[in-house]
């Protein structure tokens, strides 16, 4: 096989990194992952869920229309989670319908929290919140294919490498908040968006290409550029897109699970899921009100963003802990200074390790 895997850990949490031909290495993925990604799997909050909607009349039609519209515009990846699946020995479409569950218009129940600065140094800070019984499969994986940049994903075994804070080899470093969208347009997944944002180069590259490849479901991105400097967050959600670019002025920026900038933005509440949707939106709201009134000392650091987001749980704080009614907690939190091209990594026990962007997405040694 054309591929290999090597493995080691850091902060604590593993790390994969798959080198080789795109379909041997996903091939050799999901057999190395295999275990993780049938845990990963059995245990999603959604799956019953999912399952139910896309036995309905609705659910097949909207299903059906995304999945059409997703195979027709990236082949490639689709083929990627295809031989995942094979690797892994799980059904292809139970991976595909997974990998789809922000786009058809039902309840997802993913989390996460990105804050953004740009001033003498930038910043991109990741919450990456989930189910905690999906702590210690939750891992980084970098991807080393043939013809591609190198990528460097935090990864949920069975997804697309794609949904989660992302660094690529030519610099670019985003975070990627779930955004609920009850009336999702047939245009594709949103996971298979985001994995073809991983080839660009620039931030105006990234801009481009998000407001050109729709998605029928919703996500936030706060994006940097540690070439440039430049930081922004861009909501897709539906075929709309809203970009916020941060001037160099000593500015914080923000976002959670809600839209927030789009003028006219797609319905997040939906008849059948109305209840869940709202304690979504409600938990997303009461996040947001907490960094709304931060006010952030003259030039922050990484000390500062990491109080931030791992220092106290709402109302004090956005931290998740899976306490009370909250479903999610906190699996890992990243700190990037876009300025001196450095990463802290701290998972979901406190463990934590700094190294540099091109150490996380270069060639083991």
């Amino acid at each position: 096989m054309n591929a290999h895997i090597d493995e080691t850990t850091i902060a604590g949490l593993r790390w994969l990194v798959v080198t080789g031909e795109r379909n041997a290495a996903f091939t050799l993925l999901g057999e190395y992952a295999r275990e993780s990604i049938t845990a990963v799997q059995s245990k999603m909050p959604e799956r019953e869920g999912l399952q139910s909607f896309t036995r309905s009349d609705r659910g097949r039609r909207i299903l059906a229309d995304v999945v059409a519209a997703t195979t027709h515009a990236y082949p490639r990846y689709t083929e990627e989670l295809r031989a995942l699946a094979t690797g892994a020995t799980v059904p292809y479409e139970d991976l595909l319908l997974a990998n789809l569950r922000g786009d058809i218009g039902i309840g997802d129940g993913t989390g996460c929290t990105d804050l953004a600065w740009r001033g003498t140094q930038s910043f991109v800070a990741h919450n990456e919140d989930g189910a905690p019984a999906l702590d210690g499969h939750f891992m980084l994986l970098t991807l080393r294919i043939e013809g591609d940049l190198p990528v460097t994903v935090q990864w949920y075994p069975g997804f697309l490498p794609a949904n989660t804070l992302t660094v690529n080899g030519a610099g670019l470093v985003w975070g990627i908040n779930h955004i609920q969208v009850t009336t999702p347009i047939a245009a594709p997944g949103r996971h298979f968006v985001a994995r073809g944002l991983q080839q660009c180069t620039t931030l105006t590259d990234a801009i481009d290409y998000l407001r050109s490849n729709p998605s029928a479901g919703g996500f936030a991105y706060t994006l940097g550029d540690t070439r440039s400097g430049r930081v922004a967050v861009v909501e897709a959600a539906a075929g709309q897109v809203a970009v916020r670019e941060l001037p160099p002025d000593n500015v914080f920026e923000w976002h959670t699970n809600h839209i927030r900038f789009m003028p006219n933005p797609p319905d997040q509440a939906a008849a059948g899921t109305a209840t869940a949707n709202l304690g979504q939106r409600e938990e997303s709201l009461a996040r947001g009100q907490v960094l709304d009134s931060l006010v952030p000392v003259l030039e922050p650091d990484v000390d500062w963003f990491t109080q931030v987001l791992t220092g106290s749980p709402v109302p004090t704080g956005v931290h998740r802990t899976a306490a009370g009614t909250d479903p999610l907690t906190t699996l890992c939190t990243t700190v990037t200074n876009l300025t001196d091209r450095t990463i802290l990594i701290r998972n979901h026990h406190g463990t934590t390790a700094t190294l540099t962007l091109t150490e996380l997405t270069a060639e083991p040694h």
